[in-house]
């Protein structure tokens, strides 16, 4: 993969502006605790949509710039982009109505079962998850460091 240092810094400063300080520093408490699975799954329960914002997936967007080197997120990259570019445009809707609503809820849990699924394939290979969870700390720190340079306390 080209350019590693350069995709983790520029993923770790995009992150930084989807989410806040507060919420970089607990992804990162459950990754080192607890893994990288249960990281995905606490960023699933307490990320939240915000200002018509689905940020879960801007987030996993972030994360889709290591595809080069993971295949199994090159293999669900175009399905989470179309899944996610629904989702927005959704979210974009003036008012949705209830059947738009469950529209949404429908498209938001079938993206967040691939990612699910995503991680749990990543975790069958001891070296790859290693790997990418590594990544993630990096990403993670120094979008911590990026939060307090913007001023995000």
């Amino acid at each position: 993969m080209d350019k590693l240092e350069y995709k983790i810094n520029e993923v770790a400063f995009n992150i930084a502006q989807i989410l806040d300080k507060n919420e970089i520093n607990k992804l990162l408490g459950v990754l080192a605790n607890d893994g990288v699975y249960a990281m995905w799954v606490y960023a699933l329960d307490k990320i939240k949509i915000e200002d018509k914002k689905d940020r879960i997936g801007l987030l996993i967007n972030q994360i889709l710039n290591f595809s080069d080197a993971f295949p199994i997120l090159k293999e669900n990259q175009e399905e989470i982009e179309r899944k996610n570019e629904k989702i927005k445009g959704l979210l974009e809707k003036e008012k949705l109505n209830d059947e738009g609503k469950i529209e949404l809820k429908n498209k938001i849990k079938e993206r967040n079962k691939i990612i699910l699924e995503i991680f749990k394939e990543l975790s069958k290979d001891i070296d790859n998850l290693l790997f990418f969870k590594e990544i993630l700390e990096r990403v993670l720190i120094l979008a911590r460091y990026h939060a307090k340079a913007l001023g995000d306390d």
